[in-house]
């Protein structure tokens, strides 16, 4: 891993997803890029006159993240991670993918909104924006996640999937850091349907190098069984991928993912079907 993208606010949210990439790239080497968007009128009362202030709007912002990347970094002893800082005039989620793409980023850390959880990042938010447009791997950091929670992390999967070694390699990254364990779930949520263990090798063929093993669960109610999981092996992450019908959609945009979406605590990180 070479460069992550991070997207800010200054919110406490932003914070703890900048925390969690400092943590990420003091262990693989990766360089940051702190990324703050300004909205093309922010600042400016919609009249002439004000609008000759922009430039001085946008330097003041820029040494606002400068300071708030600063706080942060040496509060956390990061001083040896290369941290940059870049401000933006647009609007956020072509700004995020468009950044991510000029710096080839390895991958994206976006905070989720501590109001509504997981709710608000995958229906309607920014961050499910950059995940509809990107094809980079997005990890998706709760406010109340904790770096020292667990080490597993859980796959939720359907078995059809099709991921590029960029994204495996990220994965594998990650989960290196904690010399973590990948617990593969999936779900069975129809009536009579029988397990087919015949795709567990061609999966773990995938997924060589990465250790893992396989689980099986019988609920109706995915989004629950999948956050009863999670909670009961302590894990660390959630990891799902991005393509149409997959439970990541069922998962994050059905109306069950109300109920789901407060309890999650742990980051999520997102693949994409290649």
């Amino acid at each position: 891993m070479k460069s992550i993208l991070v997207p800010t606010d200054f919110s406490k949210c932003a914070s703890n997803a900048f925390k969690y990439a400092l943590e990420i790239a003091q262990a693989t080497g990766a360089g940051i890029t702190v990324l703050n968007v300004v909205f093309p009128n922010e600042g400016v009362d919609n009249n002439v006159y004000n609008a000759f202030w922009s430039d001085e709007y946008i330097a003041e912002r820029t040494k606002g993240l400068k300071d708030w990347v600063r706080r942060i970094v040496r509060k956390g002893q990061f001083q040896n991670v290369a941290v940059k800082t870049e401000s933006t005039i647009g609007f956020p989620v072509a700004s995020v993918c468009e950044v991510a793409d000029q710096m080839d980023a390895d991958l994206i850390i976006m905070g989720t909104t501590g109001a509504t959880g997981l709710r608000g990042v995958f229906l309607g938010s920014i961050a499910a924006g950059v995940l509809s447009k990107t094809r980079r791997p997005v990890l998706s950091v709760p406010i109340k996640a904790d770096q020292k929670k667990g080490t597993d992390a859980v796959f939720a999967t359907e078995f059809r999937f099709k991921v590029d070694e960029r994204s495996l390699s990220i994965l594998k990254e990650i989960l290196s850091l904690k010399k973590a364990k990948l617990r593969i779930i999936h779900i069975i949520d129809k009536a009579g349907e029988q397990v087919d263990k015949s795709r567990e090798q061609t999966l773990s063929h995938k997924l060589e190098g990465i250790p893992h093993d396989f689980h099986y669960l019988h609920d109706r109610d995915v989004a629950q069984a999948v956050s009863n999981f999670v909670e009961s092996t302590d894990a660390s992450a959630l990891v799902a991928i991005a393509h149409e019908h997959s439970l990541l959609h069922r998962l994050f945009f059905d109306s069950i993912t109300r109920r789901f979406a407060h309890r999650l605590h742990v980051p999520m990180l997102t693949l994409h079907d290649s």
